[in-house]
């Protein structure tokens, strides 16, 4: 087996068809064929199931492509480290939905100010779909709040932020310095998607006094929600960096609730099989340096 036949392997998987891989590696189709029948009889394994004129990738395939997608990705960049010394492969960084409304900006304009990078390829999307595409290899590191769920995924914390229980000046709550969980009993709550970190939080942390959390609301998007707290659709929690400014402006108020603990973690993820070249360290210290207490 060969580097080749991985990249032939990866190539496949990723197209999910013989004739565009063929096509993007500038192959014939023979040429994919025989790739893939040299790794299933490596492995005693089949990869492709035949499904009408398509292929669908198989159990093995997946497992496989794990590894096999962070070999070709390490060797891709040994060999552009050596045969192009003057070329910089722009990083994959991701960010949670969270993170990259609040730090994104100003922690990629602090990394390309100088222009000696490749901008790189960003994307936001919550922590559960983040985490996904640094397990494919889509993704050479993340920034994304809460616990990870695959031990294949390693993490460094760079920060902590409270999340904070909002509503707006004219409801009700406004006018109380101190909550209890039996004010909350029939109060509306506006929350995130399902899934999303912010919400886990939010409901292990009353879950824990026997309080379920039923929202009137879900949605993906924080500025929807804070717009439906400031209609007085609800209340809702948010985390701090996300209402900071509607809060010192007065068009939200932060309320007291001391019976429940809200505070979570940042943390920078990455796969653990990923090769931490001189650009994503470059990348986790500004990181670490701009938020770290």
């Amino acid at each position: 087996m060969s580097i080749k036949t991985l990249l032939i392997f990866v190539t496949v998987y990723k197209e999910e068809s013989i004739t565009a891989a063929a096509n993007k590696l500038n192959i014939s189709q023979p040429a994919v064929s025989l790739a893939i029948r040299e790794l299933e009889n490596e492995y005693s394994i089949q990869l492709f199931e035949r499904v009408g004129r398509g292929i669908q990738k198989t159990r093995a395939a997946r497992h496989l492509y794990e590894f096999a997608s962070h070999i070709t990705s390490l060797y891709m960049e040994m060999d552009l480290e050596f045969k192009k010394q003057n070329q910089t492969t722009p990083l994959r960084i991701g960010f949670s939905s969270t993170i990259g409304a609040c730090l994104m900006p100003e922690l990629i304009h602090c990394f390309t100010k100088d222009n000696q990078i490749p901008m790189p390829y960003l994307k936001v999307d919550t922590s559960e779909k983040i985490e996904a595409s640094i397990l494919e290899n889509q993704l050479d590191l993340a920034l994304t709040e809460g616990v990870s769920s695959s031990d294949k995924i390693l993490t460094e914390p760079f920060a902590k932020e409270q999340l904070v229980l909002v509503c707006s000046p004219s409801h009700p709550f406004a006018q109380k310095e101190n909550l209890t969980l039996e004010d909350l009993r029939e109060e509306r709550f506006l929350l995130r998607e399902n899934g999303s970190q912010t919400r886990k939080l939010a409901e292990a942390a009353f879950h824990l006094h026997d309080f379920i959390l039923r929202p009137v609301l879900e949605s993906t998007s924080n500025e929807a929600i804070i717009w439906g707290v400031h209609t007085n659709l609800g209340i809702a929690i948010l985390p701090e960096r996300q209402v900071a400014e509607y809060l010192e402006k007065g068009t939200l108020l932060a309320l007291s609730l001391k019976a429940i603990e809200l505070k979570r973690e940042y943390q920078i993820i990455y796969h653990q099989n990923k090769y931490l070249n001189p650009e994503m360290l470059r990348f986790m210290e500004l990181v670490k340096s701009k938020l770290l207490p």
